[in-house]
């Protein structure tokens, strides 16, 4: 480990910019990635119907990469791919939320931080939660996003660009132009938006076409608030920007509505802009191919350091014009259709014009007369050469095998680890039906004819995540009676049931699920979840802690083990639930609330405030915690506290005032002032 620390050391031909008196300082680096966004529907890639303006103007000042594809439609094992310079089967990450990268591979953060760099990430999605192991060079790494306030379900929880960005300009403004010019930053900022469901600002969803392109456009005024920021710190010209994303969207292409089951175009087809004027021309487009692989390596070879072990090329001359661009292929994969659903996984292989996919049923497309991939060469009614067609898919194939062989050489062993309760649903989920020859065929089924399934359940899903909680239960109703151990469906009506507040039934689909696949961390805590609510405090012991030898370190659980010591009595071992899980995520509020609510029923209402303002700290949003902290400063006769705290309570969170409790208390605090008890005593002690 050591060595390669060594080597980050050495620069080669670095372009340094020169400073105040004498001071030397290699350029800034920062990466923007915006999940889930498509090449297709910027305006620098051809969408008239954009509303781009400063993504554009980095193209136009930069060098714009036309055939950039992703390695994988999934969010983490992309941007670890994407960070390491390696392809997904070297660096073993294959999934959102079970796997978690290998303390062995090493980061751009590291190879940046070992060179001298401050390094800084801000990401915008639970999906890439330090407890990913993605965090490994980062000096900071701000993933809090318990203070945001959630109308998804918790799986997909993320904070909104302009929060994350607010974050980021406030972290720059920290940092005043010119201060420790010796020491350049490396900064990644992750925006989560454009991922479904989209749901745009009013003044986006106005203007763009389709709500999608209304999160794209969102997207693009917070970055044209960093560009801005940049600019006025003079910092611009002297970093390295790179704006590209994880993956793109179906949207509805192939039968596809959003992504993480086929690898075309439309999902793996990403926009890639690198601007650094020291370096790069301005409004060049590079015709050649960029893989997520090659991020790493460009950035390390702009930056002026040595490239290190990657699986991915060092473009920085290339996209100079100082270098021919080679045609290297372009690898994606995703076996969520395996994970998921235990379908078969999807492996391919792209050349500057063919796409072939290796799947039960094998498909090849000629992107020059089909740009679409809709018409499989392979399939004989597509075949105008069938020969022709099948020599050279056998010849990609043999290709792909050795890729996948090299990549086994040089792995590293990704911790394959059960998921956190807010993303476990979307993993643990084979949909296997009830009789053998029904489980038989799914097994390995080919996803091109799984997909119906997969379709339903997600139509499901986004039922749920736009609160449809009733629908959502009706869709999936049907598909249940035909699969009834199709986990992720009964996982989803479970959660629309919990929501409804009707705890038998989302109880009895928690514990089906559980029959099929025990051990699943989310369907345990939420089942707890449930237990706790309908007073059955001995299973809810059992449940959680079952979830706990899953997960040991999941603050969820934890805190909802210090609920149920409260409902046994076993006060100082609520307590100490709460603190553990406080030391597991100290930006985790319910823990605080928790603590808040342990002292509140102990009359200790003075303490119970300071815990329920902690937790208001993190999380403004939070409801509960505003009123309960209010009602505990009339109690100890501090009301002008209390007006203070509803003040507070209402500002951070509209609609507040229209809460019954709000309105109890604050009816309260305007009737004729009395003496309360503890006032009086307080009186009583300074006369």
């Amino acid at each position: 480990m050591a060595l390669w620390l060594v080597c980050c050391l050495l620069c080669i031909g670095c372009e340094r910019s020169r400073e105040g008196e004498g001071r030397v300082v290699q350029p800034n680096v920062v990466v923007i990635t915006v999940d889930t966004l498509r090449a297709d529907r910027l305006g620098c890639y051809g969408y008239e119907k954009a509303h781009t303006p400063h993504i554009d103007s980095l193209a136009r000042e930069g060098v714009r990469a036309k055939h950039a594809i992703a390695a994988t439609p999934l969010t983490l094992p992309s941007h670890a791919s994407l960070f390491t310079g390696l392809e997904p089967p070297a660096h073993g990450v294959r999934s959102n939320g079970s796997f978690e990268l290998s303390d062995d591979a090493v980061t751009l953060a590291e190879r940046l931080k070992a060179a001298g760099y401050r390094t800084r990430a801000f990401v915008s999605a639970m999906v890439l939660h330090r407890s990913r192991n993605l965090d490994q060079g980062f000096d900071e790494y701000d993933d809090e996003l318990w203070s945001q306030q959630h109308k998804r379900a918790a799986l997909i929880r993320e904070r909104s660009a302009n929060s994350t960005m607010n974050l980021v300009l406030g972290w720059l403004d920290s940092n005043s132009p010119g201060a420790s010019s010796n020491s350049p930053y490396f900064l990644w900022v992750h925006l989560f938006d454009p991922h479904a469901p989209y749901r745009p600002p009013a003044e986006d969803a106005k203007r763009a076409p389709t709500p999608y392109d209304g999160e794209i456009a969102s997207v693009d005024r917070q970055i044209g608030r960093l560009l801005e920021a940049l600019r006025t710190r003079g910092e611009l010209d002297d970093t390295i920007l790179v704006f590209t994303s994880d993956h793109g969207e179906s949207l509805g292409e192939h039968g596809e509505s959003t992504h993480a089951i086929f690898i075309y175009q439309s999902t793996v087809h990403i926009p890639w802009i690198v601007r650094f004027p020291a370096k790069l021309p301005v409004g060049r487009v590079y015709e050649g191919p960029v893989r997520t692989v090659d991020l790493m390596p460009t950035v390390l070879g702009l930056a002026g350091l040595a490239p290190g072990e990657s699986q991915g090329t060092d473009l920085s001359r290339a996209f100079a014009g100082e270098a021919p661009s080679s045609f290297p292929l372009q690898y994606s994969e995703s076996l969520y259709p395996e994970l998921e659903y235990g379908m078969a996984p999807l492996y391919g292989l792209r050349s500057e014009r063919w796409t072939y996919i290796r799947a039960p049923r094998p498909e090849l497309y000629d992107r020059v007369e089909d740009p679409g991939e809709t018409r499989n060469l392979l399939d004989a009614s597509h075949a105008a050469a069938p020969e022709e067609s099948q020599a050279r898919a056998a010849e990609f194939d043999q290709k792909l095998s050795e890729m996948l062989a090299n990549s086994e050489r040089i792995a590293r062993v990704a911790k394959a680890t059960p998921i956190d309760a807010q993303t476990a649903e979307m993993l643990k989920a084979l949909g296997y039906a009830v009789d053998p020859e029904a489980k038989r065929g799914m097994e390995g089924m080919d996803p091109k004819d799984g997909l119906p399934i997969y379709a339903e359940v997600q139509a499901g899903r986004q039922l749920m995540l736009g609160g449809k909680y009733a629908e959502c239960i009706k869709r999936l109703k049907p598909l249940l009676r035909q699969m009834p151990k199709l986990v992720s469906a009964l996982n989803t009506t479970a959660s629309c049931e919990q929501r409804l507040g009707r705890t038998k039934g989302a109880a009895k689909h928690y514990r089906k699920s559980l029959e099929v696949t025990p051990g699943q961390d989310f369907a345990l805590i939420q089942l707890g979840r449930v237990l706790i609510a309908d007073r059955q405090i001995e299973e809810a012991r059992g449940t959680i802690l079952k979830a706990l030898d899953v997960v040991p370190d999941s603050m969820e659980a934890m805190s909802l083990m210090g609920y149920v010591e409260i409902f046994a009595g076993q006060l100082d071992a609520a307590a100490a639930w709460f603190h553990k899980s406080i030391e597991a995520d100290p930006n985790f509020s319910r823990s605080y609330v928790g603590l808040g609510d342990l002292r509140f029923g102990e009359q200790k209402y003075a303490e119970a405030m300071r815990w329920y303002e902690k937790a208001v700290e993190i999380q403004h949003r939070h409801t509960d915690a505003w009123l309960q902290a209010a009602t505990c400063a009339i109690k100890t006769g501090d009301t002008t506290r209390a007006r203070k705290l509803l003040e507070s309570g209402a500002r951070a969170n509209p609609g507040l005032e229209q809460h019954p409790k709000f309105e109890a208390l604050a009816k309260r605090l305007s009737a004729p002032e009395r003496k309360t008890r503890a006032s009086r005593v307080r009186s009583d002690t300074e006369n």
